[in-house]
């Protein structure tokens, strides 16, 4: 399993804080998976969360690199 990978499988099963062990350990993935969008820590227009969310983007992302296929 890739960092990417566990980066997103974690934001999908148990959200992280953006200050917690988890994303201090995969800062680099969790960097690159944010700009590409597949987490965010948005909740709504100008309301954000101190936790990281898997974004349907990072869904579907995530089903790609299991090997699943999922409309």
């Amino acid at each position: 399993m890739t960092a990417i990978q566990l980066v997103l499988q974690q934001a999908h099963l148990q959200p992280f804080t953006t200050k917690s062990d988890f994303a201090r350990l995969y800062a680099d993935a969790i960097a690159i998976a944010a700009s590409d969008g597949f987490i965010t820590t948005k909740l709504a227009v100008g309301l954000y969360s101190r936790s990281w969310s898997l974004t349907p983007s990072g869904l579907s992302h995530l089903y790609t690199l299991q090997g699943e296929h999922h409309a």
